[in-house]
């Protein structure tokens, strides 16, 4: 599917796919913000900022 994101909520469990133009984000089971990006484009599209940990890949 194209211009979407999977999601999972980490408060149910619940996966479910949001557009690429949404930006209400919130599980549509349980209402929880708190949602896992499974698939997709990250929504910040931002490079990492300068992390010391060497754990981003840019």
């Amino acid at each position: 599917m194209e211009n979407t994101r999977l999601f999972r909520c980490a408060s149910c469990g619940e996966e479910f796919r949001l557009g690429e133009g949404e930006r209400t984000l919130r599980c549509p089971s349980c209402g929880s913000k708190v949602l896992i990006l499974l698939e997709g484009e990250s929504l910040s599209r931002r490079k990492c900022g300068g992390c010391s940990g060497g754990s981003c890949s840019t």
